[in-house]
């Protein structure tokens, strides 16, 4: 990229290398000037916020630059706060105009051994996210990288995002959030579980919360929804309504104005896949409310099942299935979310 400062972060102290991403990144001066991150080959064990506009994070490879940490929802912190799922996350982007490339992003917290353990000893709230979008986000560009977690994964809650190549797996709810984000010839990767006994479903591939008067909340073009070996059929659903607690002039509850919206357009999927599901909050009286996909905002189009070889073997029976017109009016809504800030063409 022209115009753009650039600096090395290293596993190894190496003469005008930063040996932390963090270290790299506090060192920028706020000149407005955008950055690039040059993150070589090695494991590094951080936790990373961007808050600066204009930064670059740039690996060398999703198998060779991995950014891990352990962190869950309820992780007592040294001052003695409790993070909650937003504070979760091994990466933050809560900034404009970033991109991250080229690289994995892991949460390494515990999840299948927390589930092993006897259940008055397991960790409740094991949402453990891998990458945040934050609040005040805007324009992120991630291409070619991985996202590893179990619980929420990737936290998209803020502003504009394009995923394209990327690689995201997790099980529970592990695409969630409120904001709007395109994803192109991505890998969505489900992932096995040994604590899902009988015909229980093992998680939900997202979980949007896009308020209602948002036009877009996670579109889904020409990717792949995989699963880990182990994986049965029928165990996991293409999403569920989130509606987040929030607090209100009268009283605390679930926001009824988080109408979610997702769609999956010309993806592939195997047999892991079974629809929609439904999913609880906390009601005005503090009783638990349901709610239900066709509530929701859900649309498929032109969908098909592939067998364990990725080869198609049957269109998919869509559940909320788009017509044609339908279908025009939500590319036209995702190229009116990419076009004034994405410069390169369009992925679909």
């Amino acid at each position: 990229m022209e115009n753009e400062r650039q600096v090395v972060v290293s596993p190894m102290p190496l003469q005008g290398h930063f040996t932390s991403i963090q270290q790299a990144l506090n060192s920028f001066p706020d000149d407005g000037q955008a950055y690039q991150i040059l993150i070589k080959p090695g494991v590094y064990y951080e936790r990373v916020n961007v808050t600066r506009d204009n930064v670059h994070l740039i690996g060398y490879g999703q198998e060779n630059t991995i950014i891990t940490a352990s962190c869950y929802n309820q992780q007592i912190q040294h001052d003695g706060s409790i993070p909650g799922t937003y504070g979760s996350r091994t990466v933050c982007i809560d900034a404009k105009q970033c991109s991250v490339s080229q690289l994995t992003i892991r949460n390494d917290f515990k999840f299948l051994e927390n589930q092993a353990r006897p259940e008055r000893l397991r960790i409740r709230h094991t949402q453990s996210v891998a990458l945040l979008i934050g609040n005040h986000a805007d324009c992120v560009h991630c291409e070619q990288v991985q996202l590893e977690s179990y619980h929420d994964t990737l936290f998209i809650n803020g502003g504009r995002s394009y995923f394209h190549r990327c690689r995201i797996s997790g099980a529970i709810d592990f695409i969630f959030g409120a904001g709007q984000a395109v994803f192109t010839h991505c890998d969505i990767v489900a992932r096995n579980r040994t604590d899902v006994k009988g015909d229980h479903v093992y998680g939900y591939v997202t979980a949007p919360s896009s308020p209602k008067h948002q036009p877009l909340g996670f579109v889904f073009l020409q990717c792949k929804l995989l699963k880990e070996a182990g994986v049965p059929q029928g165990s996991y659903a293409l999403g569920r309504p989130w509606h987040p607690t929030s607090q209100f002039y009268d009283g605390q509850y679930a926001d009824p104005d988080a109408i979610g919206h997702c769609a999956f357009v010309d993806c592939l999927m195997q047999d892991h896949i079974f629809g929609w599901d439904k999913m609880s909050g906390k009601g005005k009286e503090g009783d638990v409310v349901w709610f239900y996909p066709h509530e929701s905002r859900f649309e498929e189009f032109n969908n098909f099942i592939i067998n364990a070889n990725q080869q198609i073997e049957n269109k998919r029976i869509l559940t909320y299935s788009l017509s044609d017109e339908q279908h025009k009016n939500l590319i036209e809504r995702v190229k009116q979310c990419l076009s004034p800030w994405f410069q390169s063409s369009y992925q679909f």
